[in-house]
């Protein structure tokens, strides 16, 4: 078999890591293979969420290539690495911003009277369709009427 390889080996320099022996490059970043990249200079995204950190603004400095086995996925995938040194702490939320996202989460456990609804806080998070808990989508009819005003086929009562 003749012809270029596709992914040939060049030696090409990467931050954190200097001169290393690539798998030539991706979107413009040099390309480790699997098991090249050393795991406590380079991270992925997901890595450094695990770790408490995040890339803090800070560009990747390689792709990280590898297979899957699974049908139905593509071959072959890259994942962007990033320097942990460069990594920041994980901002955590205010007081001010739980509270507001917990008032923001109850407002949506609500049954919407303008909806037709009965007004009380549910135990789940009713459809974002309706907004109305089941047993007022039932009272209502709700999925009925938006089968018929979307032209949904409506099947007959049996």
């Amino acid at each position: 078999m003749s012809g270029k390889r596709q992914w040939p080996y060049v030696w090409q320099h990467v931050d954190g890591l200097g001169e290393v022996l690539t798998r030539g490059t991706f979107d413009g970043l040099p390309v480790l293979a699997w098991g090249w990249a050393p795991k406590n200079l380079l991270a992925t995204y997901r890595q450094l969420q695990a770790m408490g950190r995040r890339p803090g603004g800070h560009a990747p400095v390689a792709a990280l290539r590898f297979q899957h086995r699974r049908p139905g996925l593509r071959a072959q995938d890259f994942a962007l690495l990033y320097l942990v040194e460069r990594s920041v702490p994980k901002r955590t939320a205010t007081c001010d911003q739980l509270n507001a996202l917990a008032l923001a989460l109850q407002a949506r456990r609500i049954c919407q009277p303008a909806r037709g609804g009965c007004g009380e806080e549910q135990t789940y998070y009713p459809s974002t369709i309706s907004r109305l808990c089941h047993e007022c989508e039932t009272r209502t009819r709700f999925w009925e009427r938006h089968a018929a005003e979307h032209g949904y086929y409506a099947r007959p009562a049996a």
